[in-house]
């Protein structure tokens, strides 16, 4: 690198920047500032699949609603056999185990993007209930849960 160019390339640019323009410049904690606040804007403006794709996948996905005084819960399981199926609940807590297996024992494999084998998980409910309340349905690898709400109006509170 030449230096006499570096300097009269400095010169110059001083003479159009005033103030603290190069104590900033060379000022360590003003760049790690700068190189903080370019990595969290740089994350922020993440297209919103790229996003989703870094959080933690949980399986099987789960989607939870209410229809007509009734929870709803639908989990995807595809490919397990109804027979592979665990579920449990404990108050607001529910609890699904199961076992997904190969139907065949490959000779070689030259990909493989599912999963096998098995798999739990546990989720909370949005109100409490028991097994007995529970009605389950499992159709081409979609479990849909349903149960009373116990909850469904709100309540008025008199105070005394």
């Amino acid at each position: 690198m030449d230096f006499e160019k570096l300097k009269q390339w400095m010169d110059i640019a001083q003479k159009y920047q005033v103030g603290d323009f190069w104590n900033n410049v060379f000022d360590q904690d003003t760049a790690k500032n700068f190189m903080n606040e370019f990595a969290s804007d740089s994350q922020q403006h993440k297209p919103h699949n790229q996003q989703q794709q870094n959080a933690a996948i949980e399986y099987p996905p789960v989607d939870i609603f209410t229809v007509d005084a009734q929870v709803v819960i639908m989990i995807e399981v595809p490919g397990v056999d109804k027979q592979d199926i665990q579920l449990t609940v404990s108050g607001q807590r529910m609890s699904i185990k199961g076992m997904l297996r190969l139907p065949f024992r490959p000779d070689s494999t030259f990909k493989n993007e599912r999963n096998y084998g098995e798999f739990q998980r546990t989720f909370d409910l949005p109100e409490p209930t028991d097994g007995s309340q529970i009605r389950a349905r499992y159709n081409h690898g979609l479990l849909v849960l349903t149960y009373p709400m116990k909850y469904a109006a709100e309540e008025r509170v008199n105070i005394d």
